[in-house]
């Protein structure tokens, strides 16, 4: 399978069908499921799919989630630094409107280090289309960073990697596999 190059296009682009499915989204979701089975199967091949799937099937979706959030870390790798106000980024999952008690300990640790010019692991954002559209930037990776810059240390803007678009290339990976 060839992968596509990286366009030029900044717009982001979503990979939730339901999105532009509509009223259909919910009738889609078998015939989505199977493209998405047959296309893990193709990739992993079947032995090494029927493990995975024995292994780590009770927490799939959670695995899914994380496997999401590690592919676009890995897509904003190369992506120059940028400082963006934090009134463009939505707290939303585990980034609470306020440091819990039981990561106060960790958090104001982290600030501290950072007060001492200590180098901060990057903060991931990425742009969602169905985002609020004054807060339309969500944390990927760096939620601990984030609060201490922010819930600790007052700053009012953070330096992010920014997650390019999907290229609209490899959207087509995906189509015509249930005709």
């Amino acid at each position: 399978m060839k992968l596509p190059q990286r366009a030029s296009d900044t717009r982001p682009i979503s990979l939730d069908r339901r999105e532009t499915d509509g009223a259909k989204g919910a009738d889609r979701r078998p015939a989505e499921a199977d493209i998405a089975a047959g296309f893990l199967v193709e990739v992993m091949g079947e032995d090494v799919a029927a493990a995975f799937f024995a292994r780590f099937g009770a927490v799939m979706a959670d695995a899914c989630r994380r496997a999401e959030n590690l592919a676009h870390v890995l897509r904003a790798e190369d992506e120059a630094e940028t400082e963006l106000p934090v009134s463009q980024v939505r707290r939303v999952g585990a980034v609470p409107d306020s440091v819990p008690p039981e990561d106060e300990p960790r958090v104001h640790a982290l600030a501290a280090t950072i007060e001492r010019g200590e180098e901060l692991a990057p903060i991931v954002v990425m742009m969602r289309p169905k985002a609020c559209s004054a807060r339309p930037y969500d944390v990927i990776s760096g939620w601990d960073e984030f609060r201490a810059l922010v819930d600790v240390l007052g700053r009012t803007t953070v330096p992010v990697r920014i997650v390019p678009p999907v290229p609209p290339e490899t959207l087509t990976l995906f189509d015509g596999a249930d005709a």
